[in-house]
């Protein structure tokens, strides 16, 4: 097997270099202000902010997950993309005019305005803090995974390296010093992936053979029209459920900042759709690299998982990678340069984001009264602290085994789920109260989490396709050859499965058995928040009205249910501002027609005249 020779690890060193100068450059020229640290004094340029948000979403977990994905289950993840797509036309229309004009530092300041209650804020915070703590946990563990299927590095090495490099740069260059290692992170990830399909036409063949060999081996599948909800992936459930999975990062912090920090609601806008082409041609790659894993480990009638050589099937891309790169100096090391800045891309974009919750959501009221200078001081010490944080979460998950990409949107759906519904909550329906917010967003995430862990525990495993034969592996595994890193037995399995059974055993292994709700999809687990929240919260609100009536500012409402609800923009405007919230609650238009904040009297608690 191949491994990474030293102008490998000149290149990755390169790109973790320039990760870290860019860092240090916008430390040295940026102003040591709280908004310019959070938001880049919200004057960046549309195209930087656009790439920076799709980046940072997309991580090493879809340049190996994906791939590995497609050998394992098949093609109807592409299904997925074409969802995700729609997200952000959506956002278009609903966060982006909800919440641009508010300009707020913290997403969930918006839940603190819209239901007057400071626990609906801070559960709200917790939520999307956990739900990113975890992600950033998972984006660190990957390119660890490639690192030590490619060097023999351990894990924990690995994780601490990338990690202490993206923690640094973000803690000293603040958002504009993510936003544009983001930029040159995409160049590598772009040109990683490029590097290896080109390359790999020349060992496999061309596309055509390569879908040859998949249909062959039963790996195109894109008619799984199946209405049960416990089949893994489906065309209605990668639709609707894989669009509300993904819809949740269109209310997290990260999105907020970015979507923020450019100069005009219009070039907001663009940013947003500009993601749309980026991400359709981002799964495209994916796909078609997936498809030449797949047709490589049939071609060289060896799967490397099956014949031990690799401890976990998240290292098949890497060790495909080696194979066909490494005969070429700094190509495999490129590729890894590729891993390593989708993981340090979210890795620095998330401790940000915690930053700026900690210091507008947690820390609002000791901060209220601050200097401009101790209030970033702080920010830079919770990045810090969250750097420290996911590193150390990374590694406590090492043992895990499953698809990398279903930890990930498992953890999009029961974390954000909830998130989403409790924002939908509010803008949509007028008379929607804390207490309605409180208990729909708390049932949700027991609904989700029970969901997951019993999914886990008990639920109806889902079958792989059918590997490729071991014929032509060498006797001695990987594993026996480094005993010392061997975490599993090695599995010499030579079996090979009828080809209806790989067609039909979704359909054939779940009716056998009862139906029970953990063994849903975990493509359903955000729509299912979303749905609990909506239900439990409008019916609470509803017994509760009495208790708890609330009047609504129109603002703070989509803009479609304020024509649903026929509410005009100077009606209902009755808020009382949480600590830390006194300049921006209420809006007003100027001759441009663009909203911007109305200050608000203190004294009076009142929109000052303007």
């Amino acid at each position: 097997m191949q491994t990474l020779n030293t102008p490998d690890y000149i290149v990755i060193g390169m790109m973790l270099a320039l990760s870290f100068g860019i860092g240090v450059f916008f430390a040295v020229r940026s102003k040591n202000t709280r908004e310019t640290y959070l938001l880049g004094n919200r004057q960046m340029g549309v195209f930087s902010v656009a790439i920076s948000m799709f980046v940072t979403t997309q991580s090493a977990v879809s340049l190996l997950g994906y791939p590995a994905e497609i050998y394992t289950y098949g093609t109807m993840i592409i299904y997925l993309f074409i969802s995700r797509s729609f997200t952000y036309l959506a956002g278009v229309y609903t966060c982006l005019p909800l919440l641009y004009p508010l300009r707020i530092v913290s997403i969930f300041e918006y839940l603190g305005r819209r239901f007057d209650s400071t626990a609906v804020r801070i559960y709200g915070t917790f939520l999307g803090m956990l739900q990113t703590v975890i992600y950033m946990a998972v984006a660190l563990f990957s390119p660890a995974l490639a690192l030590q299927v490619s060097a023999g590095i351990p894990l924990w090495m690995s994780i601490v390296i990338v990690g202490l490099v993206g923690t640094v740069y973000t803690s000293i260059g603040g958002i504009q010093g993510v936003v544009w290692t983001d930029v040159l992170q995409s160049v590598f990830m772009l040109g990683g992936m490029v590097l290896v399909i080109v390359l790999s036409i020349g060992r496999i063949g061309t596309l055509q053979k390569v879908w040859e060999i998949n249909h062959q081996e039963g790996r195109i599948q894109f008619d799984e029209l199946s209405p049960d909800p416990r089949v893994r992936h489906t065309v209605w459930g990668l639709f609707l459920g894989g669009f509300f999975n993904w819809y949740v990062n269109m209310f997290n912090q990260a999105t907020m900042q970015r979507m923020c920090a450019i100069r005009s609601m219009k070039g907001s806008k663009i940013a947003f759709l500009l993601n749309i082409p980026m991400l359709l041609i981002y799964g495209v790659l994916l796909v078609i690299t997936g498809l030449q894993l797949a047709a490589y480990v049939f071609t060289t009638q060896c799967d490397p998982y099956e014949a031990g050589y690799i401890t976990n099937r998240n290292q098949m891309m890497p060790y495909f990678v080696l194979d066909i790169l490494g005969s070429y100096p700094g190509l495999a090391g490129l590729y890894m340069s590729s891993l390593f800045s989708g993981a340090l891309s979210t890795l620095s974009s998330g401790i940000n984001a915690l930053a700026a919750n900690t210091v507008a959501d947690i820390l609002v009221v000791p901060l209220r009264r601050s200097s401009e200078r101790t209030s970033t001081i702080i920010a830079k010490l919770a990045v810090c602290f969250y750097g420290l944080l996911a590193i150390g979460m990374a590694y406590m998950i090492r043992s895990l085994q499953g698809p990398i990409t279903q930890m990930t949107h498992a953890v999009w759906g029961a974390g954000g789920g909830p998130v989403l519904g409790m924002f939908f909550l509010g803008a949509v329906f007028p008379k929607a109260n804390k207490v309605g917010a409180l208990c729909g967003g708390i049932s949700a995430l027991l609904v989700t989490v029970t969901l997951s862990i019993l999914q886990e525990l008990h639920g109806v495993k889902p079958t792989t396709l059918n590997p490729a034969p071991l014929d032509a592996c060498p006797g001695e595994s990987y594993l026996e050859a480094n005993s010392t890193m061997a975490f599993t037995t090695p599995k010499i399995l030579n079996t090979t499965f009828p080809q209806d059974y790989i067609l039909n055993s979704h359909h054939e292994g779940l009716s056998a058995v009862p139906f029970y709700l953990y063994d849903v999809s975990y493509v359903w687990y955000g729509f299912i928040g979303f749905l609990v929240v909506l239900v439990v919260g409008v019916v609470t609100s509803w017994i509760t009205a009495s208790r708890y009536p609330q009047t609504v500012d129109p603002q703070l409402l989509f803009p479609f249910a304020r024509r649903l609800w026929k509410l005009s923009s100077t009606s209902g405007m009755q808020l009382t501002p949480l600590p830390g919230n006194e300049t921006y609650v209420p809006s007003r238009k100027n001759s441009h027609d663009e909203t911007l904040p109305v200050p608000f009297n203190t004294a009076t608690r009142t929109p000052q005249q303007v």
